[in-house]
């Protein structure tokens, strides 16, 4: 969000002095703690001139919007304002295994346009980049957003041990994209910031924020070919020391000997993820070659296929379980493929949860599928996004070098 100075002047003392705290004004509004001029001066304890110097320097970058003036039956009434969601735009992608989405979303974090691409961490990280980029592009373009506009892209990738064990589709070899830079590549080609945090991290963030705010233990479980989970606690997504919290598909199935990807025997991943699903399910001649065929099947009452998702849920819940206990959430979301699957899924879950989780600790948890749905992802990779470039510091300096961008000219 620093495209105010660019030209590589500081800004001057007297710039900042004027845009000092605009930020925290700002994110008042954002909040509905402060709705008009007089209500943001007995938050702030300022003068109603200096926050209205503040706000028209916010309305004027977009950010905030007068509205209906409120009529309290004498005096004249007072202007209400609210914050511009529509002031600017964010771009966010969702790298899968198999396929990556990619949107385009206001600062309310609300998509305005959406696609899948064919793509995912199987093929070369620069032709995914290439394609992400391409299509970015060409939805700005359609939807008319001006690249002025953009604030930040959000990308979402599979957890790191994921990234490690990929392996290349066809015959072009695959990079490694464990290291690759692609915040830095798509932050370079778009000139904004870039962020990249685990898929399941975003998932989380995104359904709390929206639909769980009050919960301070929240897990969001993703079931689709792979298995993992995001945690958020007190408002903040937990990541671990090397940013592998959550990685509860490397958790070993009591009973089984599979070979995982990751070099161990037994992980979830290998005996209830989607693609281990749809192996089995494919070796035994039914038409399942990805997690989302073995929920159809499932739906459509074939019976292989409803025993095998009933069972991974078993072997899902068997390991919330244990995060039950140890973290003791309000709320559990499942999103992913086999959650699509609906009632043998989450039959299976519900059923070793309440079997194996201290019955305390569950007497007040709710299990339930993320409400977000196929972009979930998205609307958490545009709030990651959202909550950097709108912290109340980001915004006061974005601000300043607007306003020494005018002073300069002028």
């Amino acid at each position: 969000m620093d495209r105010g100075h660019r030209d590589g002047e500081a800004p001057s003392s007297q710039s900042r002095l004027r845009t000092a705290r605009s930020g925290a004004l700002l994110n008042l509004i954002r909040r509905g703690q402060a709705r008009t001029t007089s209500e943001l001066a007995a938050q702030m304890g300022w003068a109603r001139s200096t926050v209205a110097e503040r706000v028209d320097r916010l309305t004027k970058a977009g950010l905030v919007k007068p509205t209906t003036p409120v009529t309290n039956g004498r005096g004249r009434p007072a202007t209400v304002l609210e914050f511009n969601g529509d002031g600017g735009a964010v771009l966010a992608v969702q790298v899968g295994v198999s396929g990556t989405r990619v949107a385009v979303t206001n600062l309310d974090a609300q998509v305005r346009w959406s696609r899948v691409l064919d793509l995912g961490i199987v093929s070369p990280p620069d032709r995914v980049v290439t394609a992400i980029h391409d299509e970015l592009v060409r939805a700005c373009d359609e939807i008319g957003v001006d690249p002025a506009t953009v604030y930040g892209i959000g990308i979402g990738l599979p957890g790191k041990v994921e990234l490690a064990t990929a392996a290349p589709a066809g015959p072009e070899p695959n990079s490694s994209w464990l290291d690759y830079p692609i915040a830095r590549r798509l932050s370079a080609a778009f000139g904004v910031p870039a962020y990249v945090d685990q898929d399941v991290n975003l998932l989380a963030l995104g359904e709390q924020r929206t639909f769980w705010p009050d919960a301070d233990v929240f897990v969001c479980v993703k079931v689709g070919t792979v298995i993992g989970c995001g945690l958020v606690i007190n408002g903040s997504v937990v990541r671990g020391a090397a940013g592998l919290a959550g990685e509860i598909g490397h958790t070993h199935v009591p009973g089984r000997d599979d070979r995982c990807a990751c070099g161990n025997r037994g992980c979830l991943n290998v005996v209830a993820g989607g693609g281990a699903l749809a192996a089995t399910l494919s070796a035994a001649g039914h038409d399942a070659p990805s997690a989302r065929d073995v929920a159809r099947l499932a739906r459509e009452g074939v019976v292989e296929a409803a025993q095998a998702v009933r069972a991974a849920g078993r072997d899902v819940g068997t390991a919330l379980a244990s995060v039950i206990n140890l973290l003791n959430p309000e709320v559990i979301t499942v999103w992913g493929y086999l959650a699509d699957a609906e009632d043998h899924l989450f039959t299976g879950i519900r059923e070793s949860i309440y079997h194996r989780a201290v019955p305390a600790a569950t007497s007040r948890l709710r299990v339930e599928r993320a409400r977000f749905g196929d972009e979930a992802g998205i609307h958490g990779a545009a709030m990651a996004v959202i909550e950097e470039v709108l912290e109340p510091e980001t915004v006061d300096d974005f601000l300043t070098g607007q306003a020494a961008a005018t002073t300069r000219t002028t």
